[in-house]
């Protein structure tokens, strides 16, 4: 009787699919530290929208494990969220330029009128003038 070993080509199925925060600091980008990370999953990393994105985990015992998956997951969330916030915040600076344009425009144009009726009474001012020195 022979026994038959299976060998499994060695890929990315064959990897792990959970690691400990300490593989999850050395594969994230920027290398931070296993404490870093674990702060990720714990409390999460607030995006400039001031929304809280947390690192999905899991525990086996005293043990915390997360995922490639989640770690991109983490990372895209995290841009998602600043991206939504700038993209809102360039919304609303657009806007207020355009009200401060609409309100130099208002005051351009009251100016304007303001000439415009100045220059009316002075007209009437004259002509009443002229009307009395007529003897009307």
């Amino acid at each position: 009787m022979q026994q038959q070993t299976q060998q499994q080509p060695h890929d990315e199925q064959c990897e792990p699919e959970h690691l400990t925060l300490a593989q999850a600091a050395k594969i994230a980008p920027g290398r931070p530290s296993p404490n870093c990370v674990w702060r990720w999953c714990r409390e999460g990393v607030k995006s400039a929208s001031g929304d809280r994105i947390r690192l999905k985990h899991t525990r086996f015992g005293s043990r915390i494990f997360t995922t490639r998956q989640w770690l991109n997951e983490f990372g895209q969330a995290l841009a998602e969220a600043d991206a939504a916030h700038f993209d809102h915040t360039k919304e609303l600076a657009i806007q207020q330029r355009a009200t401060r344009l609409g309100s130099k425009q208002r005051a351009r144009k009251a100016k304007a009128d303001s000439k415009q009726q100045s220059a009316m009474q002075r007209r009437h001012e004259q002509a009443m003038q002229d009307l009395e020195e007529a003897g009307l």
